[in-house]
C-alpha cells in the first residue's frame, strides 16, 4: 500500500454534518495575529467537523514564537493550517486532514485538543508564515449533553515580523501514530511498544498525545533504537487533557534513534472499537514541533510521507 493510500485510510473519512450557524474572523495586533471560528451550533448528541478559511492578519512575513488556544466545551480538537485557499468565512462541513492526505495541501500550524493551551518556543526558534497568510481552522465538535451547545475556538499567535527576528531555526510539525487499533467489547487493550525513527538532523522540541474517549493512556520514551526505552517524555492518562511538554533539552535525531510509544484503552462499551476519525472510534497519535523545518513530518505505522 503506497504512502498516499496509507494516509487516506488513516485520516480520511467524512463525518456526517448537519446545518449550523456562525463564522469566524481574524484580528491583527502588531505582534499577536488572531483567528477564531464560531459560534457553531451543535445539537444534543451531534458530532460535526466544520472549517473556515480566513486571513490571519499578518501584513509582513512573520515568525511565530508562542501560541495561545481557547476552546469552548464540546470541542474535540481544533487545527489551524496555513493554506493557499481563498477566504471562506461561512463555516462548511469538511474532511479532517484531507488536503494533507493528498500531499498537496495545507501545513498545520497548531493542533489543540484541550480547552486551554499556551506555549512558547525556545529562544532562537520560530514558525514562519508569509505575509498575508490565509489560515484554515478545522473544528471537530461532539456534544455529549442533552442540550444544544455553541462551539467556539480561538488561536492567538505571538511573535515578530521576520525582519526583526534575527537568527533562528525554522520550526515545523511532526505527527506519528498507528491505525492498527482493535479493542474488543468490554475489554482492555494496548498497542504494545511501537518505535518510529526520526529524520536525521532534526530536533524534537515538544511532545503531545492524542486519543479518544476510551483512551486510558499514552506513554512516550526517547529511544536510541527499536526495542530500547530511554527517558520518558510523556505519560498521559487523561485523554481529554493531553500534555504539551516542551523538552529540555530537545531530542536530536540521527537517523536511527527515535521515539517509542504505547497506547492503551479501556473499552467499557458493548461494541468492538477500531481506528477512526469519529470521537466514538479510537486513535493513537503523538505529535510535536521539530526544527529545522523542511516539510510536514507525518508517519503512520512506519510509513512516512515525503521521507
Amino acid at each position: 500500500m503506497g504512502m498516499r493510500r496509507i494516509v487516506l485510510v488513516a485520516l480520511g473519512g467524512m463525518i456526517a454534518c448537519s446545518s449550523s450557524s456562525g463564522g469566524g474572523g481574524g484580528t491583527s495586533s502588531a505582534n499577536s495575529p488572531q483567528a477564531s471560528i464560531g459560534p457553531i451550533t451543535v445539537a444534543a448528541g451531534q458530532e460535526i467537523t466544520e472549517c473556515i478559511v480566513i486571513p490571519l492578519g499578518n501584513t509582513e512575513d512573520f515568525v511565530i514564537q508562542g501560541v495561545d488556544v481557547s476552546l469552548a466545551p464540546g470541542s474535540h480538537h481544533l487545527i489551524m493550517y496555513q493554506t493557499g485557499d481563498p477566504p471562506q468565512t461561512t463555516p462548511f462541513s469538511c474532511t479532517p486532514f484531507s488536503n494533507i492526505a493528498f500531499g498537496t495541501g495545507d501545513t498545520p500550524i497548531v493542533f489543540a485538543a484541550k480547552e486551554q493551551e499556551s506555549f512558547t518556543f525556545p529562544p532562537n526558534t520560530g514558525l514562519e508564515v508569509p505575509a498575508n497568510t490565509n489560515v484554515r481552522l478545522e473544528a471537530h465538535y461532539i456534544n455529549a449533553t442533552s442540550k444544544t451547545i455553541e462551539g467556539h475556538g480561538q488561536v492567538t499567535v505571538h511573535g515578530v515580523p521576520k525582519s526583526q527576528a534575527g537568527t533562528y531555526q525554522p520550526v515545523g510539525f511532526a505527527f506519528w501514530g498507528t491505525i492498527n487499533i482493535d479493542i474488543p467489547a468490554n475489554s482492555t487493550a494496548s498497542t504494545g511498544p511501537l518505535f518510529q525513527a526520526g529524520t536525521a538532523g532534526r530536533h524534537l522540541m515538544s511532545i503531545s498525545t492524542h486519543q479518544h474517549r476510551l483512551g486510558s493512556g499514552i506513554q512516550v520514551w526517547e529511544s536510541s533504537a527499536s526495542g530500547q526505552k530511554g527517558k520518558q517524555i510523556a505519560n498521559d492518562t487523561d485523554w481529554a487533557n493531553p500534555s504539551w511538554t516542551m523538552l529540555q533539552p530537545d531530542f536530536a535525531f540521527d537517523g536511527t534513534n527515535g521515539l517509542t510509544f504505547d497506547c492503551s484503552w479501556d473499552n467499557t462499551t458493548t461494541q468492538e472499537v477500531k481506528f477512526g476519525e469519529s470521537a466514538l472510534d479510537e486513535m493513537c497519535f503523538i505529535g510535536g514541533y521539530e526544527y529545522p523545518f523542511t516539510g510536514l513530518d507525518f508517519c503512520v505505522d512506519g510509513h512516512c510521507k515525503d521521507r
